[in-house]
């Protein structure tokens, strides 16, 4: 995608002499305000867009410096004014002056961030790709280096600077935990986490309002607190508050892409389909990314199916049951042992709440496994990078509402 971009800001150059750059640079359209440096992507394009002609630019951002890291704005800034500039200076400069004694170990851990994204095959402009990036070997890598620049630094106002890294990737870590968390069907532990999330972005602002705004007034697009709202949400219907859990679904599904549309008629969702060619997929994974995406990096777009089987367990008998899908991109439906349940409308992939409640009662068969299939399209936009499922099923019964 960036090589189309290239090709066509490369293409204007060419029949045009005044070609400026609108720099929508706010990292990620939907965020949780992770760190997401980019001095890899601005030493590469500013350059180029010389080379080909562009004159100038004009930039939007959020003002979030630990989302974007202060060195990606600084190296920006310079490489605007000069696209020549030697970046290894101006990084040997700042760091230096930045970090003192914590020079080395303080760029190591940007840099891991920066090769974790400049290494990864996904694409997409909301964070629900990051957990793509965020892997526990960067995370383990990232505490490693923040742990040595901590044992460098003695002296103010290099203590200080170290500790915002530390609240970054503590930011991080709580970021990481509440996706864990969903993942795992515990979304008390998840709206938690989420909570840890805005507790250290007031640490943060109270050292320096522009690293991290207190609030979420300025990014309100399904901010961390609507996200720590929704899964408590979640949390009370299977909690016994306004519903009780009768089944999380497991984590692994099978899989089927149905380019020529044909599962309705070859009837997927029956309960004794010959499921020989079919894909063992996670459902908290984008399903391009195991094994869907060409070689290019553009994920496959069309139809596709899920198959689950759950255990109910006989205690279900009698009760009124929900099928929860906590995210589904961009459109779906069910099946419920062979019969048909019911639909979710298109959505674009990147909204929130993206979910789907389908009453399954009349279908579900206490005291024995269930199959649910899932017919899902992606839409026919790959810009979007639909995920398909994004998260755990769980089945519940709602409490009654008091009148």
């Amino acid at each position: 995608q960036k090589n189309l971009q290239g090709k066509i800001i490369k293409r204007w150059t060419e029949i045009c002499p005044n070609v400026w750059i609108y720099g929508y640079i706010d990292n990620m359209l939907v965020s949780a305000l992770t760190p997401m440096p980019e001095v890899h992507k601005i030493r590469r394009d500013i350059p180029l867009y010389k080379k080909w002609g562009v004159i100038g630019f004009w930039d939007e951002a959020r003002n979030v410096w630990a989302e974007a890291g202060i060195a990606s704005r600084y190296v920006r800034a310079k490489l605007e004014w000069n696209a020549d500039a030697d970046v290894e200076a101006i990084l040997d400069d700042f760091y230096s002056k930045w970090y003192g004694p914590a020079a080395r170990p303080a760029r190591a851990f940007y840099d891991a961030l920066e090769n974790a994204f400049a290494n990864t095959r996904i694409h997409g402009h909301e964070d629900r790709v990051l957990p793509e990036i965020y892997t526990p070997s960067l995370m383990r890598s990232l505490a490693k280096h923040l742990a040595d620049a901590e044992h460098a630094v003695k002296t103010e106002p290099e203590k200080t600077r170290v500790r915002v890294d530390r609240l970054i990737y503590e930011h991080l870590a709580a970021y990481v935990a509440m996706t864990n968390a969903e993942w795992e069907g515990r979304f008390g532990d998840a709206a938690a986490a989420a909570e840890r999330m805005l507790r250290i972005r007031k640490e943060l602002n109270a050292i320096n309002p522009f690293l991290m705004p207190a609030g979420e007034e300025q990014y309100a697009y399904w901010g961390v607190s609507q996200r720590k709202d929704y899964y408590a949400e979640l949390n009370d219907l299977i909690s016994g508050k306004t519903g009780d859990l009768i089944a999380l679904l497991p984590q692994k599904a099978l899989l089927h892409i149905d380019p020529h549309d044909e599962g309705v008629f070859d009837e997927w969702y029956k309960t004794d389909l010959n499921e020989s060619d079919w894909k063992w997929v996670l459902t908290t994974r984008p399903f391009y990314m195991q094994g869907y995406m060409d070689e290019r990096g553009h994920p496959y777009t069309g139809y596709l199916w899920y198959r689950l089987k759950v255990d109910v367990p006989p205690s279900a008998a009698g009760k009124k049951m929900m099928l929860r899908v906590p995210v589904v991109e961009s459109e779906a439906w069910v099946w419920v042992q062979g019969n048909y349940a019911g639909h979710r409308k298109y959505q674009d992939a990147y909204e929130r709440p993206c979910d789907m409640d389908i009453d399954v009662t009349d279908m579900i068969q206490p005291g024995t496994t269930n199959v649910v299939a899932v017919r899902v399209s992606t839409g026919l936009s790959p810009a979007q990078a639909a995920s398909g499922i994004l998260s755990r099923l769980f089945l519940y019964s709602p409490k009654e509402k008091k009148q």
